[in-house]
């Protein structure tokens, strides 16, 4: 029984770790020790993975194993991963851009790392995104291919229960004015650490796979749903952008009315009752938290921040330009490998102008426009990698989608093909345009640990649709 549960449950709880650590640990730990843990992480879900991923019905572990490497090994996304955490790997190593005085001529520059025609970074700034890229390629072929139905749903239950905590005690930190939780609850659309969007967009995975818990009668489930909602809704409405939040609060709700209708088609309303009991206790937590006990200061930015004239203020257009005429330039000096991860900031000294000053702040790392730094700091390669991913993230979705219209083609619910999915099934498409969308007016993509949490949406959502059996004595995924 034990050994059961650890086969069923162990690789959900790992992946989930991976999924929600780095940005729960993120205001806790130095760039280095982040992404240590996450390498750590990573080795630890990635050996679960080959050695005890989820057995669905009529498969031995053997068996299970040489499915989760016959399916890696044909998925697109794995070598993608593959690739590109090779040229995570040489631009981490290929260090040594900083700032350069040269005597002779009595100036300043920047020092042009060990090889220039290949990705860069200053110091040790490519290490976090070496380990995050590691990271993601793990995750996502563990959620894809190593986790059957009941896993999946535990997968996205701990991921929300285990950010919920740091969503909890970053709010926690807040109301004690404990800094730089402080400032970062003031922070704006032009600064801060933009962590605030993994508490939103874990908040959509948690409504999702709590009330599917809830439909299968998992009643210990329920107390780790009310504090994934609490703690990822007060996460969000701290640190992130009042406008910013509205957005996901408004996705969040539209997702759990179709999850809601979906519980009634399929279910009890008892099971409705209960789904929505653990919503309005959570979401009514994180409300009293940020009204009640937030300092009157974050209180008067969020409530002025809903405002678009006050969240976009004529400082912040200016900026933007600003900083999209500095990212411009730097491209064009190196438009295929970028001036190199964590450059940003080196190059904008000699590139802006001296008015610029008036409006940037004296650290710029980043511009505003998160495409703008991706193609500034990473170049067309760095881009293009990135518009990769989300386009094999979406192949791979339309691939099962069609994959479970054509299994489901003959049974009693393929015309309401609609509700025969998991509601998270559709949260991909509205998950990936809300998420490109906030990069184009924040810095989101600077904090590359997000990433975390907008690939574990995404990856849930492709690997929940229908599945046809794999052998004559499955039905169903094991449970």
């Amino acid at each position: 029984m034990f050994h059961r549960l650890i086969t069923k449950y162990g690789l959900a709880t790992h992946l989930a770790l991976l999924a929600s650590l780095p940005p729960a640990l993120l205001p806790f730990l130095s760039e280095r020790h982040l992404g240590l843990t996450i390498l750590w992480l990573s080795a630890l879900a990635g050996l679960w993975l080959l050695l005890e991923p989820s057995i669905l019905a009529g498969e031995h572990l053997s068996t299970a194993r040489g499915r989760v490497r016959h399916d890696m090994f044909r998925d697109p996304l794995f070598w993608f991963f593959l690739v590109t955490v090779v040229f995570a790997g040489m631009r981490w190593l290929n260090s040594g851009i900083g700032m350069h005085y040269d005597p002779e001529e009595g100036a300043w520059s920047v020092a042009k790392p060990f090889m220039e025609t290949l990705p860069a970074s200053v110091g040790d700034s490519g290490f976090l995104p070496f380990a995050v890229t590691v990271g993601l390629g793990v995750l996502v072929q563990g959620v894809l291919h190593g986790l059957g139905l009941s896993a999946r749903v535990s997968f996205g239950l701990v991921t929300g229960f285990v950010l919920g905590i740091a969503g909890m005690a970053c709010a926690t930190f807040v109301c004690l004015e404990w800094s730089p939780f402080i400032q970062h609850a003031k922070a704006g659309f032009m600064s801060g650490p933009f962590y605030g969007s993994s508490f939103g967009l874990i908040l959509l995975m948690s409504l999702m796979s709590g009330m599917q818990a809830e439909s299968r009668k998992w009643t210990a489930a329920r107390l780790p749903f009310c504090v994934a909602v609490a703690g990822n809704l007060a996460g969000l409405l701290f640190f992130a952008p009042p406008v910013l939040s509205m957005g996901y609060i408004a996705v969040a709700l539209l997702m759990a009315l179709f999850a809601f209708v979906h519980q009634s088609r399929g279910g009890s309303l008892g099971v409705v009752a209960y789904s929505l009991t653990m919503v309005i206790f959570g979401s009514a937590f994180a409300v009293c938290a940020l009204l009640a006990f937030a300092p009157e200061a974050v209180v008067k930015v969020k409530t002025e921040g809903m405002d678009m004239a006050t969240a976009f203020p004529d400082s912040y257009r200016q900026a933007s330009e600003i900083l999209r005429r500095i990212s411009r330039s730097m491209w064009q000096g190196s438009p295929w490998s970028g001036v190199g991860v964590g450059a940003f900031n080196l190059h904008a000294k000699f590139l802006a102008e001296k008015s610029d000053w008036y409006v940037l702040a004296p650290n710029v790392s980043s511009a505003i426009n998160s495409y703008w730094t991706i193609l500034a700091e990473r170049g067309i390669l760095g881009s293009l990698m990135l518009a990769s991913a989300a386009i094999l993230f979406l192949y791979a979705w339309v691939k099962n989608l069609v994959q479970a219209v054509i299994y489901l083609h003959s049974r009693d619910d393929a015309d309401t093909f609609l509700f025969a999915c998991a509601p998270i099934v559709w949260a991909l498409p509205v998950v990936l345009a809300l998420f490109c969308v906030e990069a184009l007016f924040t810095p989101v993509l600077s904090c590359s640990v997000t990433l975390f949490a907008v690939t574990a949406l995404l990856a849930l959502s492709a690997a929940s649709f229908p599945r046809a059996p794999r052998s004559r004595a499955a039905t169903t995924d094991r449970d």
